[in-house]
């Protein structure tokens, strides 16, 4: 329906309603009324199934496939490179404890008296320089160390916790190639790094602070006291920054033991958190504040100060101060993460194994988390409820239109057959069965006779009407004045049509004409009068 006259239609609307008191509705109108309320009802009882069925509960259902999936992939990545850089750091760690040890049976030197002979540390430390890069261009990690558990100056006052360490870094973990380039020195002798070009970090060292690095003595610690193999010794630590350095990195050391069971120090590979952001930020789009960790778990508790972050990481519990982030049941198949007096979180995690069932630290518990701010999540909820509400409005809007044009199209022909009724024409048909009907059944009433009770009406009471009505005689047509004497005659319209050879439509128009210039509605109206001019006539014969 053009603007214009859906406008128009509801001034009309409004019209009537204002004097439907008085005239009552006009079948348009309640036609309309109806069928919006119709439709409206059956909306409504669509909504009430969706409701009842939690449909509308799916703003949080319908993301958490999506997450859960993401999720999934993300913590099977981490468990598949994370174990593989463990086993490969337990294999640097058995071939460079090998190695180790003849090189320092070669120069008189033992593994328990490696103290003994700190000029021999850099020259041990520097014929594992290949062995080193060569076993982290292989892996997926941002950095290898070997650190043996001596000091070339064990006098100084830090001698007690000063380690003699080699400990490379390579700047573009995700480029495989080219690795040479990349290096940089970030522990050990500088003799080392210029002798064999490699640049050293602003923050470089001579040697490893050990009381920094608190796994370096722990896994050396627990060597000694479990007697397991090198797969079984092996740890990852909690996130931490390295000594004179701004990097958030995970270790996983192993330790380096000689033949005879002698521990003297750890080797292993670093994943800094540039490395694990460019590895595992989490991708489907939409999610503009989604990101995930890797934490310690301890019951219900994700040890952020020891996590490492990716994805969106303004978004993400960075500061130093929110060490830990509780776990509870959420809505939507989601978990809630709460801090205290800090911003909640809504996601998922699972658990994921970075050790075997039987390792020494076999008890630590790690989670992969997939999570965003609970205003995030709100946000992208209401975008959908907001599409919901404007898909309701734009579905009454389409109700009202097709309300409006159902009664229009429906009303339409009944107000023609209303409008034929006035004035009738047997040859044109409404198409409605109804209504033609009708307009047969009064063209048949039209054509009967006029009744015994009719024709005693008192010629007194009418005598005034009969009086204008002999009078209108005058201005009637030849044509009109020749039906209209039939009809005197007794005839009907079908007759006169026949005897003036004239199709029926013609005697209905003369009839019209006939009607409206002696003021009477019906043919039966005229009979009255045709009967009274008997009367009068026989009344007059009788006088004479």
């Amino acid at each position: 329906m053009p603007k214009r006259g859906f406008t128009k239609t509801l001034g009309l609307y409004r019209e009537a309603i204002r004097h439907s008191g008085q005239n009552g509705l006009p079948m348009r109108l309640r036609l309309f009324l109806f069928l919006i309320l119709f439709l409206n009802t059956i909306m409504l009882g669509v909504l009430l199934i969706l409701f009842s069925a939690g449909v509308f509960k799916t703003g949080l259902l319908e993301h958490r496939p999506v997450l859960g999936s993401e999720l999934t992939h993300i913590a099977q990545d981490i468990y598949k490179s994370f174990g593989s850089v463990s086993v490969q750091a337990t294999d640097l760690s058995k071939e460079l404890s090998a190695q180790l040890e003849r090189n320092m049976k070669e120069h008189g030197a033992t593994a328990a008296s490696l103290q003994e002979s700190p000029d021999l540390l850099e020259h041990l430390l520097e014929d594992e320089l290949g062995r080193l890069t060569g076993a982290l261009e292989k892996s997926h990690a941002s950095g290898v160390f070997l650190l043996l558990d001596a000091t070339v100056n064990p006098a100084l006052p830090d001698g007690d916790v000063s380690r003699a360490c080699l400990y490379l870094k390579n700047m573009e973990p995700n480029i495989v190639n080219g690795m040479a380039a990349n290096l940089r020195l970030g522990f050990g002798p500088m003799a080392i790094a210029r002798s064999h070009g490699i640049h050293a970090l602003p923050q470089w060292q001579m040697e490893m602070d050990v009381g920094e690095v608190s796994d370096f003595t722990e896994v050396m610690a627990v060597a000694k006291e479990q007697k397991l193999p090198f797969s079984r010794l092996y740890r990852w630590s909690k996130a931490m920054v390295l000594p004179g350095s701004s990097d958030r990195v995970m270790l996983c050391t192993v330790p380096l033991i000689a033949s005879d069971g002698t521990v003297f120090g750890v080797c292993g590979f670093e994943v800094s958190e540039m490395l694990f952001k460019l590895s595992y930020a989490p991708e489907p789009a939409g999610y503009d504040h989604l990101f995930c960790l890797l934490s310690p778990l301890e019951e219900n508790t994700l040890r952020l100060s020891g996590a490492l972050f990716a994805g969106n990481f303004a978004a993400g519990p960075a500061a130093p101060e929110h060490t830990q982030i509780d776990i509870s049941s959420g809505s939507g198949g989601f978990y809630s993460y709460r801090q205290p007096e800090k911003e909640g979180y809504a996601g998922l995690h699972e658990t994921v194994s970075l050790y075997p069932v039987d390792s020494a630290y076999g008890n630590e518990q790690w989670a992969v988390a997939l999570m965003m701010p609970d205003k995030g999540l709100n946000t992208l909820i209401s975008a959908r409820s907001r599409n919901l509400i404007l898909g309701l409005l734009v579905l009454m809007l389409v109700n009202v239109g097709l309300a409006s044009f159902i009664s229009h199209r429906y009303i339409r022909p009944v107000a023609a057959a209303l409008e034929h009724l006035k004035n009738p024409d047997p040859a044109a048909k409404t198409k409605i069965p109804e209504i033609d009907d009708l307009i047969e059944f009064l063209a048949a009433q039209d054509e009967l006779p006029i009744s015994g009770e009719s024709k005693e009406l008192p010629v007194q009471e009418h005598f005034a009407l009969y009086q204008e009505f002999a009078k209108n005689i005058k201005s009637l047509s030849a044509a009109e004045k020749t039906v209209f004497d039939l009809y005197v005659k007794g005839h009907t319209a079908k007759e006169i049509a026949e005897i003036l050879c004239l199709s029926i439509n013609t005697i209905k128009t003369h009839n019209r004409r006939i009607y409206m210039k002696l003021n009477v509605t019906s043919r039966k109206e005229l009979m009255v009068y045709i009967q009274m001019m008997e009367e009068v006539d026989c009344a007059n014969a009788a006088n004479k």
